[in-house]
């Protein structure tokens, strides 16, 4: 496959299917997304977020230097909104706790709902994959669509036990993020699928990197639960695929 950012690689069977964008060999592993930046710029719909660059949060309490302060917050969503009940997952390159240095963390959702109002809102235990029997750190997040179709992130996270420790997330809007999945489909076949806010990028292959040229994929694109999907034959020659705005 082809697409953006930095390198990884995916093979199937005797053949390597990469994903590069901007003549960029991006390799990738089966079953895995790659993330590529695009303006956003739709409303929220299931498939991959970024915050943009600048994004900053305010994190206040009584263990927090000052009792206030603004931090940096760099992450990246993916939504999960065809399942009965929608799914977050946040991986934060920089996530904060009273006070303290950032570090890396991933949360997920324990709970998620569609309101009536259009927004997704989504609840769980901040620190859950770090402490699996759980903690009284707490986030409750919502997302909501602009009136130019972008998706804000608002929403707190806090301690629910006896001081007072709380993130503020205010107006985060968030970049979408394209992305390619792959899976094997039977002995000879592979599916490459995408997010339908990417609806409007053509799916092209070359066979070899660098690219003298790209060609657009012809095969029939199907729609279900929010992803568009093409089914190809593995065949016995390498082939790099790439998502591309016109």
């Amino acid at each position: 496959m082809k697409a953006m950012k930095a390198p990884m690689q995916s093979q199937i069977g005797p053949r390597w299917l990469l994903a590069v964008r901007k003549a960029v060999a991006v390799p990738i592993a089966l079953g895995a997304h790659l993330a590529l930046v695009c303006p956003a710029g739709a409303a929220l719909q299931s498939g991959v977020y970024q915050t943009p660059l600048d994004a900053t949060v305010r994190e206040w309490g009584d263990r927090v230097p000052n009792g206030s302060r603004v931090v940096p917050i760099f992450a990246t969503l993916t939504f999960d909104l065809g399942a009965a009940q929608p799914a977050l997952t946040a991986v934060i390159t920089n996530a904060v706790l009273e006070g303290g240095n950032p570090f890396a963390l991933t949360v997920r959702s324990s709970s998620g709902s569609h309101l009536v109002d259009g927004t997704y809102r989504f609840m769980g235990d901040y620190l859950q994959d770090i402490y699996p029997s759980g903690t009284q750190y707490l986030f409750d997040w919502g997302f909501s669509a602009a009136s130019d179709g972008s998706v804000v992130w608002n929403g707190n996270t806090y301690w629910a036990g006896g001081h007072i420790w709380q993130v503020t997330v205010s107006n985060i809007t968030l970049v979408p993020a394209a992305w390619l999945n792959i899976s094997r489909v039977g002995t000879v076949s592979v599916q490459i699928t995408w997010g339908t806010n990417f609806a409007d990028h053509v799916l092209e292959y070359a066979t070899s990197l660098p690219a003298l040229g790209w060609n657009s994929v012809t095969n029939a694109v199907t729609y279900a639960d929010d992803r568009l999907s093409v089914t190809l034959d593995t065949g016995s020659s390498s082939r790099f695929y790439r998502l591309r705005k016109p």
